[in-house]
């Protein structure tokens, strides 16, 4: 069981090696999603009359 649980996490580091985090995103917390593109939060703002707040990844 161990030895999965080492597999998982090696793998795990991988990827986010792979897939960097962008710098900014922002996040309508009302829906609970997420925008990497700001043009996109503020189609959705438009859309559904929600706030949309910018935030920053936290770095483990």
């Amino acid at each position: 069981m161990e030895e999965n649980g080492t597999i998982i996490q090696y793998t795990y580091k991988q990827i986010t090696r792979m897939v960097p985090m962008s710098e900014v995103s922002w996040k309508c917390f009302r829906c609970n999603l997420s925008f990497k593109d700001e043009s996109i939060a503020d189609i959705h703002k438009k859309i559904s009359n929600h706030s949309i707040t910018k935030v920053k990844p936290i770095a483990a």
